[in-house]
Formats: C-alpha cells, structure tokens, sequence
C-alpha cells in the first residue's frame, strides 16, 4: 500500500482549489504548518497536519487524506482491553499502536502523530485528568481526538467530558461501541 505522508504546496492548493502562493502564505502566517527542504527551500506539509488545517478551517477532507489519518494510539495497561480494544480498531480500518505507560505514550504520540488517543481510566499510576489537562493545552495535539474508556460502575462520567475528553465508552460495554465511537471521532 502505498502511503501518502507529506504534500507539496502544490498538491495542498489543488486540494484545496487555490493558487499554490495562498498555501505559502498560510504557511507564512503561521496558520498551516510545514517545513523547508534544504537547498531551495520548498516546503512539506504532513498529511496529518494538513488534514488538521482543513479541520479546523471547515473545509472538506478528501478521501485519500482522510484514511491517512486513520492512526490510534491507545493507553491501556487491562490485557483484555487491549487486545479487544486493537482487534475491534483494526476492523474499522484504524492502524493501532498500544502503549502501557505514560512514557512510552509520550514517545508514540510525538512520533506517530495519532489522530485519535482511547485513554484507559483505569491505568495504574496515572491520572488520566493530568493527560487531559496536558493535551488540550498544546497546540500540536488539538487534532487528536480523545476517547476514555471508564470503568463500569463511572458515576461522574461528565468530568471526563469537562477535561477534555471527545467521548467516552464504559470498560464493560462490548467493542462494537468502542470501535463506532472510534470511528465517529475519525471522521469528525
């Protein structure tokens, strides 16, 4: 399969339908995110960061891109949960990469850039809310979308939704909700 990871200026302004100087100007301004080649200086623009842009600008996402932006980073420790919780992803198309610990997602998620972070509520030693708070803090991650998976008897499931998180699934629900509400928030 043959993946598409960055774009030239060119490529963004046919996306978009506007001359390739507009999308040097965004980038410019500081509005699309990009980096220089050495040499002439020609810009890239991730795919995931372009996909973002049109987001946030309600401009539509072509399909090609879309899929792109299909990765999933997920924070769980529970054995059960991540192999469900992978199997039930990856059969919605998502590519899912599992973290156990706070660290180890930290790397994942500035390296793979993931559309979507399914947070376990129940990871040991970390506070899930600390995550939130982080997150929704940075510019870089305002993309990624945030789904929590709360323990079965959560009784204030609205204080996830208040730190930041995009959704939220109970542990003892089957994987179906989880895969569609994964799914939901790709799309959004």
């Amino acid at each position: 399969m043959n993946e598409l990871h960055v774009l030239t200026t060119g490529e963004a302004a046919r996306y978009c339908g506007v001359n390739f100087r507009t999308v040097i100007r965004w980038i410019e301004r500081g509005q699309l995110k990009a980096y220089k080649l050495p040499g002439r200086g020609d810009h890239r623009i991730c795919v995931e960061d372009f996909v973002g842009f049109l987001r946030d600008n309600a401009m539509p996402v072509p399909n090609e891109l879309a899929a792109a932006s299909r990765k999933v980073l997920m924070l769980a420790s529970d054995p059960e949960l991540t192999a469900g919780g992978r199997q039930a992803l990856q059969q919605v198309g998502c590519e899912v990469d599992v973290a156990s610990d706070s660290f180890i997602a930290g790397t994942l998620i500035a390296g793979c850039k993931p559309a979507l972070l399914v947070l376990d509520a129940n990871l040991a030693g970390v506070n899930g809310f600390q995550i939130l708070d982080h997150l929704r803090s940075r510019s870089e991650y305002a993309n990624v979308r945030i789904l929590v998976v709360a323990p079965a008897g959560e009784r204030d499931q609205q204080r996830w939704l208040d730190g930041g998180a995009d959704a939220l699934v109970l542990q003892a629900g089957d994987r179906t909700e989880l895969s569609a509400k994964a799914k939901l928030l790709l799309e959004m």
